[in-house]
């Protein structure tokens, strides 16, 4: 029996390789397993154009309904992505959704795990793209601006990415030192940077890389926090 963390999957129904990766891992996980998606299990493509689609057509969100039906639980925390999805992951997918974080005991480890996109460091703009307006309003724009809009915010994103990275690697390592009294190990998402520190004296702050452009999961088993992440090179040269 083992529990899993990933997060920053983004999964969506027009993105078959990242989702046939997810699924490859997700299969090899036992009905006795714990997953927990740290947000963003799915993009917000997936949640403002493509939810009303038959879900089993992406294969990622077929394999994490078939792990629960096989006995898995399941546990997913929000992310800025997949906010609005928590009826959806609970109804479709069998799936517990936390709007906040997590905290938990296992294998006699502390564990708080939280998205970190609410911890001070984003845009102020970033919020706006996050409220149900905007999941509204993006919903009904034609296809072909859908998809310039969002490449155009992908560009932006990659130009802004590593001085982001730095703002909120900065921001998540204050929080986990005022939860080191609480928390031995910190697990957060978002920046799809993959980081393993030590805060402090004793604190261990994983972020998990997101899948977009690799894999990452952190397995806690045996009394052991064991952290996984490869790129895409690696995988293809694998």
């Amino acid at each position: 029996m083992a529990t899993y963390f990933a997060s920053d999957v983004h999964l969506r129904i027009d993105r078959p390789e990242r989702s046939r990766r997810f699924a490859d891992w997700v299969q090899t996980l036992k009905a006795c397993d714990s997953l927990i998606v740290v947000g963003d299990l799915c993009d917000f493509w997936f949640a403002s154009r493509q939810r009303g689609l038959d879900f089993r057509s992406c294969v990622g969100l077929s394999a994490a309904r078939d792990f629960v039906d096989r006995g898995g639980s399941l546990s997913i925390i929000a992310g800025n992505h997949d906010l609005w999805l928590g009826p959806f992951y609970e109804q479709a997918l069998g799936g517990r959704f936390l709007a906040d974080s997590l905290s938990l005991v296992t294998e006699g480890i502390k564990i708080h795990a939280i998205h970190g996109h609410l911890l001070g460091a984003r845009s102020p703009w970033k919020g706006v793209m996050e409220s149900r307006w905007f999941l509204d309003t993006f919903r009904r724009v034609p296809e072909r601006l859908a998809a310039a809009l969002e490449q155009k915010l992908d560009a932006s994103n990659d130009v802004h990415r590593a001085r982001s990275d730095r703002r909120h690697l900065e921001v998540y390592r204050r929080y986990a030192v005022s939860l080191a009294n609480v928390a031995e190990l910190i697990v957060l998402g978002h920046i799809h940077r993959p980081q393993d520190e030590i805060i402090g004296e004793k604190t261990r702050m994983i972020v998990l890389g997101g899948w977009i452009l690799g894999s990452s999961r952190l397995k806690i088993a045996d009394g052991r926090a064991e952290f996984h992440h490869e790129s895409l090179a690696q995988t293809n040269h694998n």
